[in-house]
């Protein structure tokens, strides 16, 4: 019996756990069409709708989870303004996560915003932990909402002629978070009277360079 109990456990041990029992949930993201008359485009002219309206799901809720840490955390002279302005970030994000959501619905697919999709493949990383300084979350999301910026628009280019629905709530989405990267820039942009470098919220170590707007463009 002994050697039985011994032979047993060693097979388990040779086991990947949960092998038999645990479902595959990949691959990541997971998105399926209907099998029923759907709206937008059709055959593999929905692949571009679909890798976009994805991909913006993906950011956009990323940026919900993000902007929250921040608005908790956020220390500093400008806690209160930074806090109150993420909040607002937060509610829009959100706003414009379901939307982006209920698009893919609209065209026949379905929304993948399972966590493990936003790890695996979100390009926005996660914001730190603990108290952060006003001058960081600043910085963090200045940076990050460009980024959105950029992938929103290369779906709003692959989907302009075959989808123009699509594109054009990218184009809404994109408004949106130029805004919120403008609202963010603009307490660290340099002006004819101060370099505003964000040295005096960061304990005189500069966030941005100094530097003076460059001359009118037109």
């Amino acid at each position: 019996m002994r050697h039985l109990l011994l032979t047993a456990a060693a097979l388990l041990a040779t086991t990947p756990a949960l092998a038999q029992t645990r479902p595959q949930t990949g691959p990541f993201p997971l998105n399926s069409v209907t099998d029923r008359v759907h709206a937008g485009p059709q055959g593999d002219e929905l692949r571009p709708s679909t890798k976009a309206l994805q991909q913006t799901l993906t950011e956009l809720q990323q940026l919900q989870l993000q902007t929250k840490q921040a608005h908790w955390n956020v220390s500093g002279t400008l806690f209160h303004p930074l806090h109150e302005l993420l909040q607002e970030h937060y509610e829009g994000v959100a706003k414009y996560a379901d939307e982006i959501a209920e698009r893919l619905q609209g065209i026949g697919v379905s929304s993948d915003g399972r966590a493990e999709t936003i790890v695996r493949t979100s390009r926005i990383p996660e914001f730190p932990g603990g108290f952060v300084d006003d001058a960081r979350v600043i910085r963090w999301f200045a940076e990050y909402y460009r980024v959105t910026s950029d992938e929103l628009a290369q779906g709003i280019k692959a989907t302009e002629e075959k989808d123009p629905t699509t594109s054009n709530l990218l184009q809404e989405v994109q408004h949106a978070i130029d805004k919120y990267q403008w609202q963010m820039r603009a307490m660290i942009q340099s002006t004819p009277t101060d370099p505003n470098t964000g040295a005096d919220l960061n304990g005189g170590r500069q966030v941005a360079p100094a530097g003076r707007p460059s001359a009118p463009v037109n």
